[in-house]
């Protein structure tokens, strides 16, 4: 709902909306879907580093110690149940 109707600016993610939308716009072929946490251990591992990290903003150049073992499980496609 958040990306395929328009985009409060006063939204807490508005500008990560507005990044989403500039891509979805470009002539490529892009398919969203929604997964769990467990269904992607990288991005949830993201999510809490970001959310630990007190910077507004901090490019990650190469991933975290201890992130490489869960790139390797979610390219073998390893799923963990709740």
């Amino acid at each position: 709902k958040l990306i395929s109707e328009p985009v409060n600016a006063w939204h807490h993610y508005a500008a990560i909306l507005y990044n989403i939308k500039e891509y979805h716009g470009r002539d490529w072929r892009i398919h969203i879907v929604h997964t769990f946490r467990e269904g992607n251990a990288s991005a949830d591992y993201l999510a809490k580093f970001g959310a630990a990290n007190h910077e507004v903003y901090s490019p990650i150049v190469d991933p975290p110690d201890g992130m490489s073992l869960l790139l390797l499980v979610d390219a073998s496609g390893t799923f963990f149940s709740r």
